[in-house]
């Protein structure tokens, strides 16, 4: 049990620390549907929820390099996030 609790902390911690980078990197997002808005922190949080979820279905999207950074290293966390849990937490 106390492993599903870390690993549940340990995910939404990736979520609010990338949804903060994300919205310190506003300026470099853009949005199909926004028009030159800048981008709200809910925003941001959605998009970080999105990607750490595995859907990547999103209408935000990245207009430079550090941000596509930024995402494919959160990503990559999603993706090795189990064996991270698994690894760190049952020593």
């Amino acid at each position: 049990m106390k492993l599903a609790i870390r690993t549940v902390l340990f995910q939404f911690t990736c979520i609010i620390f990338f949804a903060l980078i994300y919205y310190f990197f506003r300026d470099y997002l853009k949005s199909k549907s926004k028009n030159d808005s800048p981008f709200s922190l809910i925003d941001c949080f959605f998009l970080s929820v999105t990607i750490q979820a595995g859907v990547g279905i999103t209408d935000i999207f990245p207009i430079s390099y550090h941000t596509q950074v930024v995402m494919m290293i959160q990503q990559l966390v999603m993706l090795t996030s189990s064996i991270f849990t698994i690894y760190f937490f049952t020593l």
